[in-house]
């Protein structure tokens, strides 16, 4: 698999119930979809599809959020949406699916990560009663003899308890992705937004919006209690909590004049629902096998900070390296926007890359992997 990447494009990313707090995630979704095609210099009627993956396709998000988008960013109507979901991996798999949509028949797509925690809480598709429980009761009755199903934060931390990894160990990481996200340069991806906040906040409504809204970091987090279990690992400083934004891409095949890089590989993968990474080890392997690579040739290894638990479990699987893993912090520090956040580590990655470097995002958790891996072409980020 190799496809170019023409274009890419994000929001800011902003904890749930914040700055964004009032757009419809359609809207989110509208903007990036024009600025896309303002970057590529791309006439839309030269989309096929635009996929979305969307871990909560419900209620705002629901009812096909990619076709939404489209038809509310003007684009013409002969431009089809798909939405994807695969929960902690779901920006991952909607970006595989147009890749393979792109080589097989030649055309050019649109990913779309979307997440609006705002309107659309994780878990929403549990809440609503009236069409039925997800999943039933099988997958838990399968599990009861192992204690249950439980939810991948409380994996996560379990898979580091029994790895040996102290408290303090969570709470360093958590400090460093809040200094390393502090410290680092404006993402050349983010575009412009302006506020709708939610009500009681300081910000004025249209506010201009042009970089990603920090939390505020612990003053000292060996001081806060565990949020999870009474002998968990985990706070609610060094758990991501849910987030609002939208990243987008473009993909055409390789070749095409103007890329800013290629995807080599992008893969997905499932474990026991126990695994806190979703073997990501072994999906890892497949994607640099098919990009041809080794980790040798990494320049810069992104891992997902759903939690500093769920990193931890994630960047013991990239083992000893020279390449950095996080050098300008993660989702810790913003919270986590799912599936947008997801493409956001190799979007944010490749734009701050060199012609040549390799980048290789990692995401994972109880519901599955998924690894991309990058090349940066040109040095004009597409803007």
């Amino acid at each position: 698999m190799t496809v170019a990447v023409v274009a890419a494009a994000r929001t800011p990313i902003a904890a749930a119930d914040g700055v964004f707090a009032r757009w419809h995630p359609v809207d989110l979704a509208a903007l990036v979809l024009r600025e896309l095609a303002a970057r590529g210099r791309i006439d839309p009627a030269a989309i096929d599809e635009v996929w979305a993956g969307c871990a909560e396709p419900v209620g705002a998000q629901g009812a096909d959020v990619a076709r939404a988008a489209v038809l509310a960013a003007g684009w013409p109507e002969r431009v089809g949406g798909t939405v994807v979901d695969r929960a902690e991996t779901s920006g991952t798999a909607a970006l595989a699916a147009a890749a393979d949509a792109v080589l097989a028949h030649g055309s050019t797509a649109v990913v779309l990560g979307v997440s609006s925690a705002s309107t659309v809480r994780p878990g929403a598709s549990a809440l609503g009663r009236t069409y039925g429980r997800p999943w039933g009761d099988a997958p838990a009755a399968r599990y009861e003899s192992s204690g249950g199903l439980l939810p991948p934060p409380r994996v996560a931390e379990r898979h580091t308890a029994a790895a040996g990894i102290s408290r303090a160990i969570h709470d360093e990481v958590t400090l460093a992705s809040h200094r390393l996200r502090r410290a680092a340069s404006p993402p050349a991806a983010i575009l412009e937004v302006a506020a709708r906040p939610a009500d009681g906040s300081t910000v004025q409504r249209n506010a201009p919006i042009a970089t990603d809204v920090l939390r505020p970091a612990p003053a000292d987090p060996a001081d806060l209690p565990p949020a999870f279990a009474d002998d968990g690992l985990l706070t609610g400083a060094s758990y991501a909590p849910p987030a609002d934004g939208v990243t987008g891409l473009v993909l055409a095949p390789d070749g095409t004049p103007g890329a800013i890089a290629r995807l080599r590989a992008a893969v997905t993968a499932a474990s026991s629902p126990f695994d806190a990474t979703g073997d990501a080890a072994g999906a890892l392997d497949r994607a640099l096998e098919r990009a041809g690579l080794d980790r040798s040739g990494v320049a810069r290894w992104e891992v997902a900070e759903s939690s500093a638990a769920g990193f931890l479990a994630l960047a013991a699987v990239i083992g000893a390296c020279d390449a950095p893993i996080n050098p300008d912090g993660g989702a810790i520090a913003t919270g986590d926007a799912a599936a947008a956040e997801e493409l956001r580590l190799g979007i944010d990655a490749l734009l701050r890359s060199a012609p040549g470097e390799i980048v290789v995002a990692l995401a994972g958790g109880p519901t599955g992997a998924a690894i991309s891996v990058w090349e940066r072409l040109s040095a004009d980020p597409g803007s």
